[in-house]
Order: C-alpha cells, then structure tokens, then sequence
C-alpha cells in the first residue's frame, strides 16, 4: 500500500488537544460498523444529553453494515468528536487518492455500500471525515487521556511524531500490543483508550484500555471517562 498519496498528510492533525472541566461527562464508544441503531441504544443506555455531555468517536463509524452515511450525519448533528480508524481510512485513499490496492481492500472489509451511494452522499461522506484528528489527547481535570482508534507501546502522546505515515501506521492499523499481549505501562499518557482490536468483552492492558466489543459481542461500548478513571486508580 502507497501511504505516501495520503489525502490524511495535508489535512488530518495527527493530535488535537482537548482541555474539558472534571464535572462534565465525557463518554467514550467503540467501533460501530454503520449500525445506527445500535448507536442510539448506546446513547439511551447512559441517558447521554447532547447540550451538555461530551462523546468521543474512538473510528471504524463506517462500513459492514446499512448505515454509514446515517450514522456520519447523525454524528454531525450531535456534534461528536470522532478519531478516523482504519476504515475511514480505506474509504479516503480510495475515494481520493485512487489507490487501487486500498479500494480492493475495503470493498472485501465492508466497503461496498458506497457503490449505491450519490456522488453528494459521498463528497459529504469525505468532507466529514476530513475534518476527523487520528486522536485525541484530553486533560480531565488532572488526569491526562489519550484517545485513538488503535496504539503501539511506545507512542509518545506528549510529544507526537509529526511524520503523518508513522502515524497512520501506529494511530489506525497497529495490533502489535493486543497481539502480544504485554500488560505495558507507556509513561507519557495516565491511560489510553483504544477500538480496533476486538474482543468480547473491555479489558485493560497495561494502561491502556482496549473496548472493540460490536463485532464479537454485538454490542459496542460507551463508558464514561470518570468510570475508567476510578477503574485504572484502583488498579
């Protein structure tokens, strides 16, 4: 795969930095493979209220199921912040940068609903994901966070590489930590929180929190940032 025609170089921030005040509930979900039904029962279950509560988006929105467009739309309208995973990321190297090798391998993972899509739905589908940081590193009051769609155990999340392909290869496809399954402590983050790599069930791993749940279970996760710092203080 050529990562050097990236649309995500010139346009996507590698981190965006978030600073959110300890009373506010801040929320985390999973991958939601385009199951917008699943999305509003997860909002439901955690009585989540647009006007005052914060959601963050950990990738993989889009494809395997009907509604990738709904959701995305959805997520405009609720005002989401949405890290890209590896799936946004096969949609823009094939819808913008023409690589063939990336279009093959996300129409065979899910990606064949944009062949019923218009050329609009599919130019707003961009824009939004566009507009998406590969992560997020938020202050909660004293404890630091770092969020992406995935991890490798020695990203700095204080001080980022700004090399936007180690990036991409680290934030959006990396399964090197679940796959080793090495419980390892990365100094420059309290935790982190990751999708990607599923599993039935959240664990901890190190410090660093792994919740892909949709695929195995059916189910995916949302849980409140403040109920992750009280499990990793307790640890």
């Amino acid at each position: 795969m050529n990562l050097v025609k990236s649309p995500l170089a010139s346009q996507n921030p590698i981190q965006v930095k978030m600073q959110i005040n300890e009373r506010k509930r801040i929320f985390v979900i999973g991958d939601l493979d385009a199951d917008l039904t699943k999305f509003e029962q997860a909002l439901c279950s955690v009585n989540f209220n647009p006007s005052e509560d914060i959601l963050i988006s950990l990738g993989d929105v889009i494809d395997r199921g009907e509604h990738s467009i709904a959701l995305l739309a959805r997520f405009k309208e609720l005002g989401v912040h949405m890290c890209l995973g590896n799936h946004e990321h096969m949609l823009l190297e094939s819808l913008l940068a023409g690589d063939k090798s990336y279009y093959r391998l996300w129409v065979e993972n899910g990606g064949r609903w944009h062949l019923d899509a218009t050329d609009e739905e599919l130019a707003f589908v961009c824009k939004q994901l566009l507009q998406c940081p590969l992560s997020y590193y938020v202050e909660y009051g004293k404890v630091k966070v770092g969020l992406s769609h995935t991890t490798h155990a020695d990203w700095d999340w204080q001080n980022p590489t700004q090399d936007i392909q180690q990036a991409i290869g680290t934030l959006l496809w990396d399964r090197s930590l679940t796959k080793e399954k090495k419980a390892l402590i990365n100094p420059s983050i309290d935790f982190s929180v990751h999708g990607h790599n599923t599993t039935q069930k959240p664990y901890w791993l190190g410090n660093s929190y792994h919740l892909d749940t949709n695929y195995l279970s059916g189910k995916p996760t949302i849980i409140e940032l403040s109920t992750l710092i009280k499990q990793f203080s307790s640890m």
